[in-house]
This record gives structure tokens, sequence and C-alpha cells, in this order.
């Protein structure tokens, strides 16, 4: 099939619910309701009818994401969490925890990025730390070195690194296959600063894994209180996001200026 035929079945799909949206048991449950519906006809009316119902059922799903109507809500109501959470692309995003690897607290308080707050049973960041943070940030997003800097990191050529942004997710891919993906490209400056400060402060930051040392960054955007990108104040809420499969409430870190989203747990983990 041409690129040109290509581009024109493309337009009638529905990108909500197909391509890197689409919902894995809807798929599942469409196309044994097609299989089902199928075989009825090859059996009722003739063999060559059900392949063509079939057929046309498959075609109908691979456009639209689903055969029968209202199939992504009723999945994500009635699926065990459990079921839908195996399917989530929400959750390719959660690194696996080994028993070697340091708490993000213990990894900032030995690099002397945090302290005891004063007054208050907390942590807070170090006058020290947190300036140097700021001023790396300030310096990644006025100078657009988002990308070298990544490449820096994890040592890469910076020519095959690239990203693509879905919806406010960027998602950093190096020879087609995606390294990382963060909440925004603001998370994405925070990161990349904190990493250059934890790497003069921490004489252990270069052996620890990109898993935990990822864990560890995350952990530090938390005590971000003004925003990388539009210097706006951070806020703490609980929110409510949908994925491919399920709805799930989360406590999301943002930016109140800009609405970039710093960080995001599920809520109760």
């Amino acid at each position: 099939m041409s690129t040109k035929s290509t581009g024109f079945l493309d337009q009638f799909k529905q990108s909500e619910y197909t391509g890197e949206n689409r919902c894995t048991p809807c798929t599942i449950v469409n196309v044994v309701i097609a299989a089902v519906g199928g075989g009825a006809i090859g059996v009722a009316v003739s063999p060559p009818g059900g392949v063509a119902a079939f057929a046309l059922s498959l075609v109908a799903i691979y456009f639209r994401g689903y055969l029968v109507p209202g199939t992504p809500t009723l999945t994500k109501r009635y699926f065990p969490d459990w079921v839908l959470a195996k399917f989530d692309k929400l959750d390719d995003e959660t690194p696996e925890v080994l028993e070697e690897e340091r708490e993000p607290e213990a990894v900032l308080a030995d690099a002397g990025a945090v302290e005891p707050c004063e007054g208050v049973d907390d942590l807070c960041l170090d006058d020290g730390f947190e300036n140097g943070w700021y001023d790396r940030m300030d310096a990644i997003r006025e100078g657009g070195t988002e990308k070298s800097d990544l490449s820096a990191v994890l040592d890469v050529d910076e020519s095959e690194l690239s990203f693509e942004e879905h919806d406010d997710a960027l998602v950093a891919e190096y020879d087609g296959n995606r390294l990382g993906q963060w909440e925004s490209r603001a998370a994405l400056v925070a990161d990349l600063a904190a990493a250059k400060a934890l790497e003069d402060r921490y004489a252990d930051w270069d052996r620890l894994s990109v898993t935990n040392q990822s864990r560890v960054l995350s952990g530090l955007r938390i005590f971000l209180e003004r925003c990388p990108d539009c210097g706006g104040d951070i806020t703490m809420e609980q929110d409510t996001v949908e994925s491919c499969c399920r709805t799930m409430d989360v406590v999301a870190v943002s930016c109140s200026a800009c609405d970039a989203r710093m960080l995001e747990v599920e809520h109760g983990q």
C-alpha cells in the first residue's frame, strides 16, 4: 500500500482509541466478540459470510479502537483494576526497585542536598544546593541545552537523540528506542540540573543504576518551590487522570502559572 493511500486511510482513525492510546483489554474483548459474531453468521448464513463479517469487524476495530460502542468505558468500569494495570502504559514507566538500590532520601542526605527543617519534623533543601540547582535550571532553560545535557548524562550520541511530545509528557528516544519519559519539559530541566548538582556532591552518583538515579531525581522534584519553566509557584493537589485502560487518582505537583506537571504519583502508592 502506498504512503499516500495509507495517509488517506489514517484520517478515519479515532486517535483517542488507536495507536499509542489503544486499550489492549478493549481490543481483546472486541476481537473475541467479532470472532463469535462471525462464527454465528458463518453457521446461520454461510461460511464466506461469516469470514466477511469477521474481516469487516477487524477493520472497524483497527480504525475505531473498538467494535461495540462504549467498550472503553465499560472496560474501565467492570474489569478488575489489577487486570487493567497489566496493560496500562503508565505502569511501563514504573521501574523495578532492586534490593541493592539506595533510597532517595538517603542519597540526598549524604549529598547534603536536604537537611532537617527548622522547627518542623520534615526535610528541606540545603540553601547552597537549592541555589546551585536553580542556577543550573535557569542555564539549561535559557540555553536550550536539554538534548546535549541528556546525551551527556546518558553517554549517547546527541545526533541520534530525539524528543517526542505526547500531550504534556516528554519522551526521549534514541535510535528508535524509548530512553525515558518526563511529565513535562520543566520536569526534564529539573532532573538534568539536579543530576549535575548531585554528581558534584555525591561521590558514588555514577555508581548508582540509571533506575536508582531516576528515583532520586524524581523524589527531589517534590522539594521544588518555583517552576523551572515559567517561574510560577508550585502547587500540590489530588487529581484524577485517565490512561488508555483505566482512571486513577494521583497526587500531582504542578506549576500554578503554566500548568506544567512536575510530578505525578498514584495515590496510595
